[in-house]
C-alpha cells in the first residue's frame, strides 16, 4: 500500500488555521485587513511546505541535522549582532518589508540534531555523559535565545530537552544533576536575570488583584474576554473586548481569547479539539514510527507543540504567568506558523515511512 500524507493530521491543521484566519477576519476593523491576507499566504505556503517536507525519508534528515544544527546556531548568533531591535529585543532580521525570527526555526535544527544523535546512539539507555551532551546541545541555543533577550521562545526549547531525556532512558542521578542546575539556574534567573515586570508577571499569577491595571491587565482583560464568550459567544466581529481594545496582543499572545469570545464555549472546545486530533496524531505517528530516529522525532515535535499549546491557553485563562508563548497554527506570525509546518512536516516523513499503516 502506498504510504500518504496523514489526512487527520490535515484537518487538525487546516481547521486550526481557519479558526485563525476567521479570527483575524474579524478583528479586521481594529487590526486592519493586512493582517488576514499575510496570514492566509503564510497558510498556504505552510501546508505545501507539510506535503514537501514529507517526501524525504529519515536518513536525509539525519544527514542533514548537523548542517541545521550549524545554521541554526549561526543564525541565533548573528541575530544578536545584526537583528533588528524591538522594544528591547534583538530576535529579527528585517528583509524589507518582512521579518524573520531565527529562534522558531532554530528550534527545528536543536529537534533534528538531538533525535539524529539518539538516533545513532547504540544503547537504549543513556549515560550521564549521554545526558549531559543532549543537555548541551539544546542549552547552547537556550543561551543564545535568552540573550536576545526572548524568555517566552526560549522556554519552547526546554520541553524537547526533557522529552529528549526521558525517551533517551536518562539514569535517575541525571534527573537529580539537572534538577539541581534548574533550581540554582532559576534562583540566579530571578535574582539577575528577569526584568521586574517579568517578575510581576509571576507574582501576579498567584495574586491576580495585586496590580490590575498594570502587570494584571493583560490576564484580567483576558479572562473577561473568554467568560463573555458564555456558551455560543457574541459572534465573529462582535466582542466589546476585541473590538474596544481592551484586550491587547489580540492576534499574538492573547488570539484565543479573541475566539473564546467570538465563539464562546463550543467554538473554544471545537478548537481544542483540533488540537487534540493534532497531538494525538503526532503521538500515532511516533508509535507506527519504523525506527528509533522515527520515534525521537514525532515525540521531541509532539513535546514542544503539546507544551506550547498548555502553556498558551493557561497564559490565557490566567493559570500560568504572561510569557509571550503563542498558539501554534493560530497566533499570527509567519516565522512561529512556518517553523511549526516544517516540524510537521519532518514528522509526515515519519508517517509515510512508517512500519504500520491502514
Amino acid at each position: 500500500m502506498e504510504h500518504r500524507i496523514d489526512p487527520w493530521l490535515i484537518l487538525a491543521v487546516v481547521g486550526i488555521l481557519a479558526a485563525s484566519l476567521a479570527t483575524l477576519h474579524a478583528a479586521g476593523p481594529v487590526l486592519g485587513s493586512g493582517l488576514l491576507l499575510r496570514q492566509a499566504l503564510w497558510g498556504a505556503l505552510g501546508l505545501l511546505l507539510v506535503w514537501a517536507l514529507s517526501l524525504p525519508n529519515l536518513s536525509f534528515y539525519s544527514q542533514f541535522a548537523p548542517f541545521a544544527y550549524a545554521a541554526s546556531m549561526a543564525g541565533l548568533g548573528l541575530v544578536l549582532l545584526l537583528g533588528e531591535d524591538r522594544g528591547g529585543n534583538r530576535a529579527w532580521f528585517a528583509l524589507g518589508p518582512l521579518t524573520v525570527q531565527p529562534s522558531e526555526f532554530a528550534r527545528l535544527g536543536v529537534i533534528l540534531m538531538v533525535a539524529a544523535w539518539l538516533g545513532r546512539s547504540r544503547s537504549q539507555r543513556l549515560s550521564l555523559q549521554g545526558g549531559l551532551m543532549v543537555a548541551a546541545m539544546v542549552g547552547a541555543a537556550v543561551l543564545l535565545v535568552v540573550l536576545e533577550p526572548d524568555l517566552g521562545v526560549a522556554l519552547t526549547y526546554l520541553p524537547v530537552a526533557a522529552a529528549a531525556l526521558w525517551i533517551g532512558g536518562v539514569p535517575a542521578r541525571t534527573w537529580v544533576v539537572l534538577a539541581v542546575v534548574a533550581v540554582i539556574g532559576g534562583a540566579i534567573l530571578w535574582q539577575s536575570g528577569l526584568e521586574p515586570y517579568q517578575k510581576e508577571r509571576v507574582l501576579t499569577v498567584m495574586d491576580p488583584e495585586r496590580d490590575p491595571y498594570g502587570g494584571g491587565y493583560q490576564v484580567r482583560q483576558s479572562k473577561i474576554a473568554v467568560g463573555s464568550g458564555q456558551l455560543v459567544g457574541q459572534g465573529l466581529g462582535q466582542g466589546s473586548q476585541s473590538l474596544l481594545l481592551f484586550l491587547p496582543a489580540q492576534h499574538t499572545d492573547f488570539a484565543f481569547s479573541v475566539w473564546a469570545e467570538a465563539t464562546g464555549f463550543v467554538g473554544a472546545t471545537a478548537l481544542l479539539a483540533a488540537y487534540a486530533l493534532l497531538l494525538g496524531r503526532i503521538g500515532w505517528t511516533a508509535l507506527a514510527a519504523a525506527s528509533r530516529h522515527g520515534l525521537v522525532l514525532a515525540v521531541l515535535v509532539g513535546s514542544w507543540l503539546a507544551f506550547q499549546v498548555v502553556v498558551n491557553i493557561g497564559m490565557v485563562l490566567g493559570w500560568l504567568p504572561t510569557t509571550g508563548i503563542t498558539l501554534p497554527l493560530f497566533s499570527y506570525g509567519g516565522s512561529s506558523l512556518l517553523s511549526t509546518c516544517v516540524a510537521l512536516g519532518v514528522v509526515q516523513s515519519v508517517w509515510r515511512h512508517r512500519l504500520l499503516y491502514s
